[in-house]
């Protein structure tokens, strides 16, 4: 397993236990997301162990965290393998996300303040910046970051959980994509409709405006995806 250099930013000796557990956690999500790890290739926690000079159980603990989100598999004394996302369950995530963000949205449009857009606009800064290194991981994190921000202006929040597992996931379709991996795009430019309609207040306009730029992603990070999508739309 090509693991993340462990040594990159603040020494090993002074990591905490909780830092060493999180480190470990985002190393091997890095991994996943990004498709950079064979999905037969078990996660063995004595190897993670000694990469990380942390316990069996500060592994467990960050394995555990993965399985919440459905990324892995862990099958007692078997091991715990990478959880596969096929696609059709990709289909029915996206539709779910996109009906999740649309009707979200709608809400969240009708009090979206200028405190709340200038905290989504500073997230598209940072966006920016990491694309610019090249940190694919990041821009994800904050990519989600920023959807679920918008969410959690709806109130419609006992499907919160819902939209994260959904996007997560999804993003291993996006941002894990090989044929896709090097292609840019302004995460400004690219999420500006929105602010624009939730600075507005019109419920419509948020809705067509999410509703496209999901589109968007999925027809440029995910081809695949996209032609399934449309498949499935056909044969029903």
């Amino acid at each position: 397993m090509n693991l993340p250099n462990s040594n990159d930013g603040p020494s090993r000796t002074k990591f905490s236990a909780v830092t060493k557990g999180s480190t470990v956690f985002h190393a091997v999500r890095r991994l996943i997301l990004l498709g950079e790890i064979q999905s037969d290739q078990p996660l063995v926690e004595q190897h993670l162990g000694r990469e990380f000079n942390c316990s069996q159980g500060t592994v467990r603990e960050a394995l555990m965290r993965l399985q919440e989100e459905g990324l892995v598999e862990r099958r007692g004394y078997r091991g715990t393998i990478i959880a596969q996302t096929g696609i059709a369950e990709a289909i029915q995530m996206a539709r779910i996300r996109l009906d999740l963000e649309v009707e979200g949205i709608r809400h969240a449009a009708l009090s979206f303040d200028d405190t709340e857009l200038d905290e989504i606009r500073g997230m598209l800064n940072n966006m920016e910046k990491v694309m610019v290194l090249g940190d694919q991981y990041a821009v994800s994190e904050i990519d989600r970051l920023i959807h679920l921000t918008i969410f959690r202006s709806s109130g419609l929040m006992a499907l919160e959980p819902i939209l994260k597992r959904c996007t997560l996931h999804m993003h291993r379709f996006t941002f894990g994509s090989e044929e896709t991996r090097d292609r840019r795009i302004s995460p400004i430019e690219s999420h500006q409709p929105i602010l624009d309609a939730l600075a507005s207040h019109d419920p419509e306009r948020a809705a067509e405006a999410m509703r496209t730029h999901i589109a968007e992603v999925i027809e440029l990070w995910a081809p695949p995806l996209k032609s399934a999508l449309g498949q499935s739309a056909t044969n029903h």
